[in-house]
């Protein structure tokens, strides 16, 4: 299991036109890939890192699966026109992928 983060840096005063844009995009593309709305959550920077971060997580079963997201995300009508309109409400260049292994610290019963 993968935890996949998207973050991005909105610009100032434009947290909610973020937040919108996100909440689009999640509709009509993330639930399209294959996300579940119930996986997904978006986080807002508060102790230690900036209110203007944000990001969006979801979770990945396999690697094969997030390239296949991916894959389909970028053939994706609905996300191309996402990214136009997010990139008037973010810092150019602020937005990058983090994918991190999901370790079991206790063997389940």
């Amino acid at each position: 299991m993968y935890v996949v983060r998207w973050q991005l840096q909105a610009r100032f005063g434009h947290l909610k036109d973020v937040q919108n844009v996100l909440r689009q995009w999640e509709f009509d593309v993330g639930q399209r890939v294959g996300w579940k709305a119930s996986s997904i959550r978006v986080l807002q920077g508060m102790l230690g890192s900036s209110s203007s971060a944000v990001e969006l997580e979801t979770r990945a079963e396999s690697l094969a699966d997030l390239e296949s997201s991916w894959a389909d995300m970028e053939r994706s009508p609905h996300h191309q026109e996402a990214m136009r309109s997010l990139e008037r409400f973010i810092v150019s260049g602020s937005d990058s992928w983090s994918v991190y292994k999901v370790i079991d610290l206790f063997e389940a019963d």
